[in-house]
């Protein structure tokens, strides 16, 4: 659990101080759709902040980042980087179907904590803006037709579609405050039902809780390389560092017990514990 009284100042770990770098992207700019699970519980299309066992870091609006808190879309994030793509522009399921709800310019980019022998990079906006959804089948012919195909969790986009998007999300009122002001709402929900925010969590996840991501504790951080899968196939993990058996859809980037970095592993069917 991460007590307020163990936090550094916010202002230490923002871009562009270190470690961000800034991205380089291609002219003209281009970006990519990204998916992400909403909550049904919201009056907004937040990410799923209140999913059981599978709580959301991303896209993380408070602090403007994708990939700092989360193991999400490890391939899109990569793909930005590589290809110097400046926007993420952001679907999720609402209601009857897919709606589009906002973007990132992306600004920076930071090696994440899960390097090894893969890559890993955390994202940071320089500019972003969430509206009221807007539904794919309502879009202009010119960007229907790629919104609408098959696509899972992200499809690139070239120019033209890229300027569409954003420039019909500049013109959408901004209602990226009420965003921030939902998951911080539903994030309350979770801390009054279960003691947590997120994750076993009591704080939020602002610039402040950064810093462990960013520049993790040498001694804090678990230094193999190995390949760790995204998925346990018993949505159950095992901290190597504490021991702890850890029920989580999604791998998580520190173990919400002990906190160290990169020390989940997928738990066999005979580590978990049962219920008598």
């Amino acid at each position: 659990m991460v007590e307020s009284s163990s936090r550094p100042e916010e202002a230490d770990h923002r871009p562009p101080n270190p470690p961000w770098k800034q991205l380089v992207g291609v002219d003209p700019s281009i970006g990519c759709f990204s998916f992400y699970l909403s909550d049904e519980l919201s009056r907004l299309p937040v990410r799923g902040v209140t999913l059981p066992a599978n709580n959301k870091a991303d896209p993380n609006i408070e602090t403007g980042t994708f990939g700092l808190f989360s193991t999400c879309e490890r391939q899109m994030r990569t793909s930005v980087v590589n290809r110097g793509l400046r926007y993420l522009l952001f679907v999720t399921r609402w209601g009857a179907g897919r709606v589009l709800t906002g973007y990132y310019r992306v600004g920076w980019y930071s090696e994440g904590a899960f390097g090894g022998e893969r890559t890993d990079y955390a994202l940071a906006a320089d500019a972003l803006r969430f509206t009221d959804p807007i539904p794919l089948e309502e879009l202009h012919l010119s960007v229907k037709g790629v919104a609408t195909s098959s696509w899972r969790t992200f499809r690139l986009l070239d120019p033209d579609q890229t300027e569409a998007l954003v420039g019909l999300i500049e013109a959408s009122p901004d209602r990226t405050i009420d965003y921030i002001n939902e998951i911080t709402r539903l994030e309350r929900f979770n801390l009054h039902h279960t003691g947590f925010r997120c994750w076993q969590r009591t704080q939020p996840f602002d610039w402040a809780a950064a810093a462990e991501y960013l520049r993790p504790d040498p001694d804090r951080q678990w230094t193999t390389s190995a390949n760790i899968p995204n998925t346990s196939p018993t949505n159950h993990w095992r901290c190597e560092a504490c021991q702890a058996i850890i029920m989580n859809k999604a791998l998580l980037k520190a173990c919400p017990s002990c906190e160290v970095i990169g020390a989940l592993r997928p738990a066999m069917p005979s580590e978990i514990p049962t219920v008598d």
